[in-house]
């Protein structure tokens, strides 16, 4: 251990060192510029003054880091500036501009084999994307992101015509030998999905269903059979297996999960003609159609945000002609869920209007959380949400919907 003298050791100039520190490091370990030392007591300034070798009275004083450096490597016994302070702090001083420089090489590389890896003329955007968000910053695995990227985004992007159908495993899996490679929260899954925007010049989207409808709009679904849609009295158009199954549970009035693996084999849905279709929030509202065998009903429930099955579900319906109308939560969430749903199918509102909230607030309700959203179909019942401040959950209004569903036979 190397043992400094008193006039630099001593324990009351640790403050002066640190500043002469960090403006050494900030020069890139060049004694190089001025530090501005303001020592508050007498004894500060007598072990200044024995530092640079003169007698302090000020209250401030400059020291030349040039100096300083030749004063210690001609007295201290240990070299220099940077010599010192090594043995004063234990380990050597950081070369600030040269670290730097080495993080901001180390950014670009990734980078750089980016755009050597996909020359397509939106890679432009994908890569300054990349710089801007820093994703790829300070990863030792960044290089092998980029090779894996680039090469799911070559296999997305440079065909011609249709896509693919694939579930996004079996991409994984093949592209990458690890299925779990582009799940959602591996940082692969969001470089690849910045890529996939650039490609089709839209936004980087920052929802869950708008990030899985890119996927989906290069032919890739997440898998097949994880996401579903609760459905109850609908039937499809073919006597196959698949459609089979949902027209005896529609005979039987049971429930049934229809996936995205059932989707790609039952082809359209067909309403029995006069069906009206009760889209709804909470699979609640479903169980008590089938439990009080609602007639002339069918229903589709969102649980919650609808997922790409549902939307291709409702999509499918509405092509058909199938009437939808909409039950949801009175509270924020399921308001911007109806609008949604109002819009994008042509669903009409069930036993949503300001009455139908009135008649089921209570005083003591679930306050309303989150941000405010206006019913596109009923001014007036946002203005009476607002005013009442509690939230109506969908289940707890089941009896009236159900009485409304089974008066409207």
């Amino acid at each position: 251990m190397t043992v400094l003298p008193e006039w630099i050791a001593d324990p009351i100039l640790r403050p002066a060192w640190d500043l002469v520190r960090a403006r050494f490091e900030k020069a890139g370990l060049d004694a190089y510029g001025k530090v501005l030392l303001r020592p508050a007591t007498r004894d500060e300034r007598h072990a200044i003054g024995a530092l640079l070798g003169r007698t302090i009275t000020s209250d401030t004083v400059r020291v030349d880091l040039a100096t300083l450096d030749a004063r210690l490597n001609e007295r201290s016994g240990v070299g220099g500036l940077e010599a010192v302070l090594a043995a004063l702090y234990g380990t050597g001083p950081e070369d600030r501009p040269a670290v730097r420089a080495a993080r901001d090489a180390s950014r670009e590389r990734p980078l750089q084999r980016a755009a050597e890896l996909v020359t397509a003329t939106w890679a432009s955007e994908w890569i300054a994307g990349l710089r801007r968000t820093g994703l790829l910053t300070d990863r030792v695995d960044s290089e092998r992101i980029i090779r894996d990227a680039a090469a799911v985004l070559r296999e997305l992007t440079d065909t011609e015509g249709a896509p693919i159908a694939q579930s996004r495993v079996e991409l994984a899996a093949r592209l990458l030998g690890d299925a779990h490679a582009l799940d959602r929260d591996r940082r692969l899954h969001q470089v690849v999905l910045r890529g996939l925007a650039a490609a089709a010049s839209i936004p980087v989207p920052d929802g869950t269903r708008e990030r899985e409808q890119l996927w989906a709009s290069r032919g890739v679904e997440p898998d097949l059979l994880s996401r579903t849609c609760l459905v109850w009295r609908l039937r499809v158009g073919t006597v196959e297996p698949p459609g089979r199954r949902l027209s005896d549970a529609a005979d039987a009035g049971d429930p049934v999960h229809v996936t995205e693996w059932d989707l790609r084999r039952i082809g359209s849905f067909a309403p029995a003609a006069g069906t009206r279709v009760l889209v709804c929030e909470n699979p609640r509202v479903i169980e008590g159609m089938a439990e009080r065998g609602v007639d002339g009903w069918a229903a589709v429930c969102t649980a919650g945000e609808p997922n790409l099955v549902v939307d291709k579900v409702l999509g499918n319906l509405t092509r058909a002609g199938a009437d939808l109308y909409y039950h949801g939560d009175f509270d924020w969430p399921g308001i911007a869920i109806a609008n949604r749903v109002i819009t994008r199918y042509a669903a009409r509102p069930c036993q949503m209007t300001a009455d139908d909230y009135l008649r089921a607030v209570r005083p003591d309700g679930p306050a309303f959380v989150g941000k405010q959203i206006e019913p596109v179909w009923d001014p007036e019942l946002g203005a009476a949400m607002r005013s009442h401040g509690s939230a109506v959950h969908e289940e707890s209004v089941l009896p009236l919907i159900l009485d409304a569903l089974t008066g409207s036979q």
